[in-house]
């Protein structure tokens, strides 16, 4: 999760998810194909001008997605029941019913993804762990927590890649994959329990207790412009419902 320098990258990250949560609860009651397909329009409208998306990047992330697109489609679409049959062959039978199920179905799974990828796209970590801290009264033992538990996941890449290019020189083959699971996962879980032992010594070491009263070095709060940006979002949302109604 890393921000860039778009519109939404400035908005507060607790007020913008709970915004695209709202969106997708209401994705998941909408059973008309061409309404599911506009707010899915909407987000990718919002990415480009808003959330400082190009069509490369676009592309380059929604297009293993739309693999599972055609193929969720297909699957409702081709197995599905209903009586104005559109095509039918062999023990496929598709329906006017069952495409428009599997068109809902796979547009709501692809409005889930680019909702989903224009909160990560445009949020720094940072700043979603501290506010969930104030906007979502979270504790600060386990917000500090989950923010060690990220911070630890690049290293763990870094480290595994490490592990397999000395094996690699050393000549060493492991054909097993779940002894080269067991040979790969022990070194990394000792390291991994060293680490967030020297991470809780030095947090206790500089007076952390994981009380709320206690100095922040970043603070974030809402503003007027994330209010605006949920209404204006949730209104094109509804307008988009009862257009297509």
């Amino acid at each position: 999760m890393k921000s860039n320098h778009s519109y939404l990258s400035t908005l507060n990250p607790a007020g913008k998810l709970f915004t695209h949560l709202l969106v997708m609860c209401m994705l998941m009651a909408v059973s008309n194909p061409e309404a599911t397909f506009f707010i899915w329009l909407l987000a990718v409208f919002i990415g480009i001008v808003f959330g400082g998306w190009t069509l490369a990047y676009l592309l380059k992330r929604l297009l293993p997605y739309f693999i599972f697109f055609i193929l969720v489609c297909w699957m409702m679409a081709a197995f599905g029941k209903g009586e104005e049959t559109l095509w039918e062959w062999a023990w496929f039978h598709v329906t006017t019913e069952s495409l428009t199920n599997g068109l809902t179905i796979a547009l709501r799974m692809l409005g889930f993804v680019t909702y989903g990828l224009l909160f990560t796209s445009t949020t720094d970590l940072t700043k979603f762990i501290m506010s969930l801290i104030h906007q979502c009264r979270l504790s600060p033992k386990w917000a500090y927590g989950l923010l060690a538990g990220f911070r630890f996941v690049p290293l763990f890449q870094s480290e595994l890649s490490q592990m397999k290019a000395a094996h690699k020189i050393r000549g060493y083959k492991q054909k097993n994959s779940w002894k080269a699971f067991i040979r790969y996962s022990l070194p990394l879980f000792s390291q991994g329990i060293r680490k967030s032992e020297r991470i809780a010594i030095a947090m206790e070491a500089r007076g952390f207790t994981g009380t709320r009263n206690r100095t922040y070095y970043q603070t974030t709060r809402l503003e007027v412009k994330d209010i605006i940006y949920g209404f204006a979002l949730l209104i094109a949302v509804l307008g988009i419902l009862a257009a297509s109604s």
